[in-house]
This record gives structure tokens, sequence and C-alpha cells, in this order.
């Protein structure tokens, strides 16, 4: 099936978008400056791009991508800082795999190879979304194996040569030894064990026959490696990382096992400590040694409890994907009996480090853990009003948005901006659009609810902007990809523009609340990514039966006032439904 080009949406579309999303967070003034200007610009240079994007989009629909591919990811590969600081996410997943033990991390291995597996042959089903509509599968590819290369300036993405697509995506490739069978990469107290996990065929090797191979590397009795695990170099950012891998692999041992790591499928941590969900959570996303930070994914199963989480690299998958990935681990059939299979052998894999080397890693992996060590999760339940007591459609997401709205105005007594992310897969090379709730009606709303004011048509003014802004997103109408779009043609052909300086710009792009949420809790339960701005929070929110469980991500040194925001956020929840119980009469 084929999906649709992503369009380029009309120029005054986006610039009159733009000013009602930036209109309730900045002054009279700025607001009729940033009028004059917008008017300026849809009349003189905002054609001229317009028509040169739109040229641009033509040609990239033609290569199979889209005009937002390139730009969006040289966004991701030139971020510098650490990635598990800045745009990696750590989300925990559910299955029902057994019993916490090595025959449940077993039964998640053999299910996740599976799937793995699956998308190497080329076998993956075509995804839908919940209107029945084809999704562009360019992000599954993840699944293939393969890394982001750190260099100095720009990363790359490197897939294995088994994993050769037409894909117009793919950038480089690092071709395996011609007998390779698939490899998994096992880490355990800090080290890491190459694992084969498939045949010659691609296909995955019976369970049993893993779990035999995970019980020999538990019970090795291998000291934890805490000052410096196998993948402490992937915790630093590209252009510290970059220099220190490059004199790393100089050698022809650590080249060979960095190359052994580009073609692993993926990455399994095996956790042995019980823990609290925050903890996990927290250690997951954030702490040395859980994952090689720079592979697409990394799994992580517990053998006292029933956490199970997996680390995702980001630059070339989103929310949703994961989430079908996560369901397809759960749809996964294990044989009743499996034909019988050598118990494939681990090997540790480790590095050769000269003193020098091995102190600045040590130095240099220090510094992250400081700065990691200023990052949070707060779990926030708030209560949620069952569909069948509600007097008319409220969607759980508007509802969710409304409530972290108020309990922003609650806390500062002012809106900031809020970015809530929107899946756009239905579209060729598709990522996401940026939907923002902070509008108009739904300030004016809030503000009338907190001092017991607020009317019905407030609220349905409210719910219908917010539904409006949905519909623009996913018709590919939204506004801040259509501008990122219009300011790279502008510096590709040398145009400056004041447009692109306009503090309303600023304001609306500057992310006070970073929010994203895929629904219920079956398939992942929670998850926790770093804030975008120092004074802000990253929120990640739940659907269950009785309440909204709301992660708030938050940064201990800067976020600003997190017990209040947090129980303004259940405050405000209260305040919502109580005021739609009285609409029901």
């Amino acid at each position: 099936m084929s999906v649709k080009p992503l369009p380029v949406p009309p120029l005054g579309e986006t610039l009159q978008r733009f000013l009602t999303a930036a209109e309730p967070l900045v002054d009279a003034e700025t607001l009729a400056a940033t009028r004059t200007e917008v008017r300026r610009f849809g009349s003189e240079e905002g054609p001229r791009l317009q028509a040169a994007l739109e040229g641009f989009a033509r040609s990239e629909d033609a290569e199979g991508r889209s005009w937002l591919s390139c730009q969006w990811l040289d966004g991701y590969l030139t971020v510098r800082t650490p990635l598990p600081l800045t745009t990696s996410v750590g989300f925990q997943i559910t299955g029902d795999f057994g019993a916490p033990g090595v025959g449940r991390a077993a039964e998640l291995v053999y299910r996740a190879a599976s799937v793995h597996l699956r998308q190497v042959r080329r076998e993956t089903p075509q995804e839908v979304d919940p209107r029945g509509n084809p999704v562009d599968m360019t992000q599954w590819e993840c699944l293939e194996g393969g890394i982001r290369h750190p260099l100095p300036e720009r990363d790359e993405i490197r897939r294995p040569g088994w994993a050769a697509s037409s894909s117009p995506h793919r950038e480089t490739t690092a071709e395996p030894a011609p007998a390779a069978v698939p490899e998994i990469g096992v880490i355990h107290r800090g080290r890491l064990y190459a694992l084969p996990i498939g045949t010659a065929q691609l296909r995955p090797l019976p369970l049993r026959s893993v779990a035999e191979a995970l019980r020999a590397v538990v019970e090795r009795d291998e000291p934890r490696e805490t000052e410096l695990p196998f993948g402490a170099l992937s915790y630093l950012g590209g252009e510290v990382a970059a220099p220190l891998l490059e004199r790393l692999t100089e050698v022809e041992h650590n080249r060979e096992v960095y190359e052994r790591l580009t073609r692993m499928l993926f990455v399994v941590n095996v956790v042995e400590a019980r823990a609290e969900v925050v903890e996990h959570l927290e250690r997951s996303a954030f702490e040395v040694g859980h994952a090689w930070a720079y592979k697409p994914i990394t799994y992580e199963v517990c053998l006292e409890d029933d956490w199970l989480a997996m680390h995702v690299e980001h630059s070339t998958v989103d929310g949703a994907t994961i989430l079908a990935v996560a369901g397809a681990l759960q749809e996964v059939v294990i044989p009743d009996e499996e034909p019988p299979a050598q118990t494939p052998e681990p090997r540790a894999l480790t590095w050769e480090r000269d003193s020098t080397l091995r102190e600045e890693l040590v130095a240099a992996t220090a510094a992250y853990r400081s700065e990691a060590a200023l990052l949070g999760v707060h779990r926030v339940f708030v209560p949620r009003l069952h569909r069948a007591e509600r007097p008319f459609r409220i969607s759980d997401d508007a509802a969710q948005q409304l409530i972290m709205l108020l309990a922003q105005v609650a806390t500062y007594g002012r809106p900031r901006g809020v970015y809530e992310a929107v899946d756009m897969r239905e579209y060729q090379a598709g990522r996401t659009e940026c939907l923002r709730p902070v509008t108009q009606q739904a300030v004016a709303f809030v503000r009338a609810l907190h001092e017991g004011t607020a009317t019905e048509e407030q609220f349905t003014a409210a719910l219908d902007t917010h539904r409006a802004w949905v519909k623009a997103c996913k018709s590919a109408h939204g506004v801040d990809r259509h501008l990122l779009g219009l300011a790279t043609v502008a510096a590709q052909r040398g145009e400056e523009s004041p447009f692109f300086e306009l503090p309303a710009l600023a304001a609306m792009r500057r992310d006070f609340l970073s929010t994203t949420s895929i629904g219920s809790s079956d398939r992942i339960v929670r998850y926790a990514f770093a804030p975008t701005t120092p004074e802000g929070f990253g929120v990640t929110y739940t659907t269950h039966t009785d309440g909204y469980e709301l992660c708030v991500n938050y940064r201990r040194d800067t976020s600003e006032d997190l017990e209040g925001f947090a129980h303004n956020l259940t405050a405000a929840a209260e305040t919502l439904w109580e005021f739609v119980r009285t609409l029901r009469g």
C-alpha cells in the first residue's frame, strides 16, 4: 500500500495559525508588531520561499522522501549533547511474558528477535492507523540493527549490509562478514556479551536455546563494571564521543568489536535488582551503562520484578512506531514444541584502552553522571470522569491538555508554550507534527475556571479549537514544520528575513511543557525523556479507566516549582471534572 506525499500547507493559512498560537503567549505590543511583520512577510519574501519549498517538495516526493526529511534528520544528527539527556526516550513496556527470572528475560529476547528478524526478512505486516490508513513503514528499519555513528559535526546512520533496501533515507551501510548470523548484545553487570540469536535463514533460535544462553551469561561470576561500563562512551555527546571513538577504533581489536556492535539487531540489558518504578525508569532512561545509547533500541528486563523497558535513540523512529513494536512483541506466538538446537555460546566483548584514553573516558563519564543526576521523574495520578458520565464528547487528549494548562495558570499565573506531538506516518516519510494546545479559547476557559466563572460556551469553544488543531495537524496543515521548511529554504538561498527572528515565534517554540501521549497503558505503560527547556517539564500522559497518569520529567536544578505544578495537576483535574458534572443537567 502506498502513502500520500506530505503536502506543503498554504502560506496564508500557516501565518494565520501562527498568530493564533502566539497570541496567548505574548503581550499586546508584541502581538501588534508580530501582525505587522506577518503581513509584510506574507506579501514579500514569504511567497518566494513558499514557491521554492513547493518545488523542493516535488523533487523530494519523487525520491520517496518529503520536504521535511533531510532537515528533520539533520536536526537530530547535529545534536552534540548526550542523547539520553536530550532526545532519547526510555519506555516502560508491558507483556505477559511469565514470572520474573531468566525465563521471562529469554521470552522478551525471543519475542524481540522474532519481530526484528521479520523486519530484516521484509515480512513486517503493513501497519495502518486507527482510521485504517496505511502508514509509512520507513521507521521500522530501525529494527534491522545498525548504529548512529558519532562524528564531530554531524553523526551518521549506519545499517548492516543484510538490511540493504531501497529506502531513500539510508545514508551508509556497514557490511557484515559473509557468513554472519544475526547477533544481539547482552549487557550484564556493565559488561557486553555477543550472542547469536538467529539462523543463517534469519529465523530466531528456539526459546529454550535463548534461555540457556542467557543463563550462561547471568551465572558468570564476573564483578560489576561500575566505573566504566562497556557502553559508557555512548552516553557522551557526539562532539566528545567522536574523537574518543576514533582513537578507540584505531586498534584493530576495538574496530572489530565496534563493527560487531553495529551489526547487532539490538541490545538487551539484564538488571538483577528490583526497584521502584520511578527508580527503574530514571535509570533506564538516563543512567550510564543501561544501553549502547547510539543503538536504535536497547531492551531492558529485571530478573527480580516485572520491569520491562526500551531505551530508544530517537533520530530515525518516533513513539507511534515504538508503540506498534511493543504490540508486535505481545503478538509473537511461541511454538509449543521447539526443534532441538545447539545452545549459542555468549562471547564477552571488551575494549582495549591505554591508560590515557581510559582516564579521559572516566572523566567524561563522571561529567555525564553529574548532569544525569539532575534529571528526575515525578508520577502524578489524577481523576478522570468516565465517558458515560460526560454530558457530551470530551476527548481525553483535550481534557488532559486543559488540566495541564489550568495547572500552569494556578501555579505560575500565566500560560507558556506547550508542544504536543502528532503522528504523521500516514504521509510519505512522515514523522511528527506539533500541535499547539495553548489557544486563546483554552486560556480564557481555564482562567474563568480558576476564578469559578467558567461557562459551557467557553468550554465548548476550547474543545472545538483543540479539535480544529488536531484536524489541521493530521491533514499536514500544522505550523511548526512548515515554518521550519521555510526557514531552511531561506538559509539555503542566503535570504535573511526578520520574520524568523520574531520574539513571538521564539515564544511559541519555547516549550515550557513538552507533552506526548500514546493512549492507554496496554503496550507502553509510561516513559521518560529530558525536558526541552531548563525551566520546563517533559510530560507524558497515559489514560486509565479511573484516571490519567502523568509522568513529569524535570530538572532538579532549574525546573520551576515542581511540587506546586504537580499538586495543581491533581487540583486542576478535580476542578475540571467538577465543572463538567454541573453540565450534566
